[in-house]
């Protein structure tokens, strides 16, 4: 394979190499000590931007990846000198601790990317190679990502487009290198093998409405993460085979920051009529609620993360009795109720010999025993004196209001987000305490996303967010005007929020249903 080389002399990227090596070791130290806003920390990633943003502007990019003992920034092996040997061997050993080659950056990169960036790096625990990536992308830091492998060795280009980058010659030594990146068994979509993109994710930007299971109205890639994050983790053979509470963490971790940044709590509710799909979304819809209800009742990051991981895991005893249950809860017979009611007791003995028994582990075990005891004592599995744990509390208001939305029943069929908040809050309000109403309600608002709605006006548009200073006036998006007509094409209509002088009334498309109590609940 030829090679085209560059001049050896006081090659630029040499230079920016070993200063690019100082700096991400900076950051990536401050970044132990600092939380992601504070000023300290925000100045070193400024400086790690400034030094990459000269060879941004000149080649479009910039690959760092170690291979073997060396590092190489866009092709160019860097030198070991003894003032920065100390960074060389950091970044090696950081890199293999992660089980990648190194980071890609693009042309546009920000200090908000690279907050994110450094952030999922300092998670080893959490994110390894493609779970890393997987991260990033759900995230949204598409300037910045791993590099999964990395090679000198060129790959079959066949059916795949690969980027090849030029290398030199200097005092001898072979420096020069066509590093090529592998992007895993899923991807043809980076060029250089840096990200493991999906059709679904690498179309799915930003928010918005859309076909299949991501929500409208929030940030549909941290949805499509999480649920095919649940649908793996959720499998009869991964639980049988035994799991690693690491690994819902890192599906969980997205939906955490998410509550930091107050984005909007909307379910997925379409394509789930398959039992298995029904399975994965309502996990990943509960653990949304209540997340952020946790948030709202100020639980720190750690808690969340609990939070999450007990309830993307509290229906897990279902598969041990879905055998025993062949029709709907509105048809169960006795010996069909009795084996539903069991699947808390089953959720609890699966998650203690799945996995290693730590603090994490007693929470997630209590959480699925835990979520259909309420608050006045009924409920099952019948457990006389038992108090449930605030996270089980929590976790069983949110699996009482996205299962009134999606309940697979006759009874239960078209309820809306609307609906499902009023009965909550109504009839069915005897079984949560008052502060974790208060919080589903901080959660979703008077008008919960993805409602329809009609304005004062007679034009018709859907919640796209609560507004936390005033839940009676939410964030709304219009559909149709008031003749009925559709805007026009570039002309949105949206309200970010209502004013104060327009009132919401209530849902257009929300049926009425006379006997509220006999609405499933679970």
């Amino acid at each position: 394979m030829s090679q085209s080389k560059l001049p050896s002399a006081d090659n630029p990227l040499r230079a920016a190499g070993t200063l690019l090596l100082s700096r991400f070791s900076g950051a990536t130290r401050i970044g132990k000590s600092y939380d992601a806003e504070n000023q300290v920390f925000i100045n070193q990633l400024t400086s790690l931007l400034q030094t990459l943003e000269p060879v941004l502007e000149e080649h479009g990019e910039a690959v760092l990846v170690a291979i073997e003992d060396d590092l190489f920034l866009n092709g160019i092996r860097l030198p070991v000198r003894p003032n920065t040997i100390r960074f060389h061997h950091w970044a090696i050993e950081e890199f293999a601790r992660r089980k990648i080659s190194g980071f890609r950056a693009l042309k546009g990169l920000e200090v908000r990317e690279l907050n994110v960036f450094v952030r999922l790096f300092l998670q080893p625990e959490v994110y390894l190679g493609a779970e890393l990536l997987q991260a990033c992308l759900a995230q949204g830091t598409d300037h910045v990502l791993p590099v999964i492998h990395a090679s000198t060795e060129e790959p079959d280009p066949a059916g795949e487009k690969w980027a090849e980058w030029q290398g030199d010659e200097s005092e001898g030594e072979d420096e020069s290198a066509s590093v090529w990146g592998t992007p895993g068994a899923e991807t043809t979509s980076y060029p250089t093998g840096y990200g493991q993109s999906s059709s679904s994710t690498s179309s799915e930007s930003g928010s918005g409405g859309g076909s299949g299971n991501a929500p409208r109205g929030a940030v549909r890639k941290k949805y499509s993460a999480a649920l095919s994050g649940a649908r793996s983790l959720l499998t009869t053979t991964s639980l049988q085979g035994g799991m690693e509470l690491r690994h819902a963490k890192r599906v969980v971790q997205p939906l955490v920051d998410g509550a930091f940044n107050s984005e909007p709590v909307v379910l997925g509710l379409t394509s789930l009529h398959h039992r298995d799909e029904y399975t994965y979304a309502h996990a990943v819809n509960v653990c949304l609620v209540a997340v952020s209800m946790g948030h709202h009742l100020q639980l720190d990051r750690k808690a969340l993360a609990d939070l999450g991981v007990a309830s993307l895991l509290h229906d897990v005893g279902k598969d041990a009795v879905s055998d025993e249950i062949k029709n709907p809860l509105d048809q169960f017979t006795q010996a069909e109720r009795e084996a539903a009611e069991r699947h808390p007791l089953e959720g609890a003995r699966l998650i203690a010999s799945s996995t290693t028994l730590n603090p994490t582990t007693v929470r997630c075990m209590r959480a699925a025993l835990e979520h259909h005891i309420t608050a006045d004592g009924s409920g099952y599995p019948a457990l006389p004196g038992w108090k449930p744990s605030v996270l089980s509390r929590i976790i069983s208001l949110a699996d009482c209001y996205v299962s009134l939305q999606a309940h697979r029943s006759e009874r239960g069929a078209g309820v809306t987000p609307y609906q499902s908040l009023g009965m909550v809050l109504g009839p069915l309000k005897k079984l949560f305490s008052p502060g974790l109403l208060w919080a589903l309600i901080q959660t979703v608002g008077f008008y919960p996303p993805g409602q329809m709605v009609e304005l004062d006006d007679g034009s018709i548009a859907i919640v796209l967010a609560p507004n936390s200073a005033d839940l009676a006036r939410p964030n709304v998006r219009v559909l149709l005007e008031p003749n009925g007509r559709q805007p026009a094409e570039g002309a949105t209509v949206m309200y970010t929020p209502l004013p104060p002088d327009r009132e919401i009334r209530r849902a257009l498309r929300a049926e009425e249903y006379p006997n509220l109590e006999e609405i499933p609940t679970n």
